[in-house]
């Protein structure tokens, strides 16, 4: 910018010179018209790369990089009116040179701005610079970081069939179920190259909940001597909560498939894996009427047998910052590396989610 200042300064020196070298007003008037339309159409499109800056719609990298190319723009018109300028003052054949003001650019440019700040993706729509000295906008890193919650359910477990596919399991009761919970903590998401394709991966705190019905409820010593995981089904007890809850600290990799440059706008369609590590400890909750006590509630902290590790595959589906996601363990719910009885039931669920920065 002081290389700009520098040049206007030398400039108006020039044409304060010129004004006091002819007589014509007439061509006064249009050469200063002229240089207030130029500087005009400068400020008025530098505005709206810093609106659109500070609103977020692009990157730094981005709004220098217009930056560069309005100041040239800027200086060469500047320079084309200091010629046209110079052939008039000069002219040998003592005939005036043809000196037309240019338009009321600060009018036509606010009425540009208003239609541009109406689309709301004026800077994302007109192209790549033409003149990138820097090659900054080549160079820019199209990402960005947020935060998301992801709310599930499933009606029932999976289980692997004689062919190793997923099929509904009959473990749980029929009213039992399962819910799931997703706090994305963090996540990133990053352009490939110049694609629509994006990676984004993060930080994911993962909890479920099985919930095992009104009458039924999980214990570890049924058979006396045989450890594992066993249910049992009491019929003169309805249990307001009967269910055994589990966290995961899960890191997921996405490949986002997202057509707009901010990659956060329009449709979205993704797919990828994650895996994670238990947290704390497991918990079985009960709650039911007791004829001596009341209401009695029970909680118990223990690992419960369940998987140390969790892992599997997620697809997505979404609009903007709303999203829906299904996904399917490929890790049991109960550790498959210990020598108990255990169901061998798997984690599948839908959950409606969105986003935020």
């Amino acid at each position: 910018m002081k290389h700009l200042a520098t040049l206007a300064s030398f400039f108006f020196l020039a044409l304060t010179s010129f004004a006091q070298t002819t007589d014509d007003s007439e061509a006064k008037v249009h050469l200063f018209a002229n240089i207030e339309n130029a500087y005009n159409s400068y400020q008025v499109r530098l505005d709206i790369v810093n609106e659109f800056l500070e609103a977020g719609a692009i990157t730094e990298d981005s709004a220098q990089a217009w930056k560069w190319q309005l100041m040239e723009n800027f200086q060469e018109r500047l320079m084309e009116i200091a010629v046209d300028a110079g052939d008039q003052l000069w002219s040998e054949d003592g005939e005036e040179a043809s000196v037309e003001p240019e338009e009321d650019t600060a009018s036509a440019y606010a009425a540009v701005r208003e239609a541009n700040e109406a689309q709301g993706e004026w800077i994302e729509q007109v192209g790549e610079p033409d003149n990138d000295p820097k090659g900054t906008w080549k160079k820019r890193k199209r990402k960005f970081t947020g935060s998301g919650m992801n709310i599930g359910f499933a009606p029932y477990l999976m289980a692997l069939d004689a062919n190793q596919e997923f099929v509904p399991s009959d473990w749980l009761p029929e009213t039992g179920t399962v819910s799931t919970v997703s706090w994305d903590l963090f996540f990133h998401q990053r352009r490939l190259g110049r694609t629509p394709l994006w990676l984004r991966s993060g930080l994911t705190w993962d909890f479920y909940t099985v919930d095992l019905g009104t009458h039924t409820y999980l214990t570890t010593d049924l058979i006396p001597g045989a450890n594992g995981i066993y249910l049992m089904e009491d019929p003169s007890i309805t249990f307001r909560n009967s269910a055994l809850s589990t966290s995961y600290l899960t890191i997921p990799l996405w490949f986002y498939l997202n057509g707009s440059r901010t990659g956060r706008k329009g449709l979205i369609a993704a797919a990828g894996l994650y895996g994670g590590i238990r947290v704390g400890a497991p918990t079985r909750y009960l709650r039911y009427m007791d004829s001596n006590n009341g209401w009695t509630r029970e909680r118990v902290n223990s690992r419960y047998y369940t998987n140390p590790l969790s892992a599997g595959v997620q697809l997505r589906i979404g609009y903007k910052k709303i999203h829906l996601t299904a996904r399917q363990s490929v890790t049991p719910l109960f550790n498959p590396r210990l020598d108990i009885v255990r169901p061998d039931v798997y984690v599948a669920s839908l959950a409606f989610g969105w986003d935020w920065d």
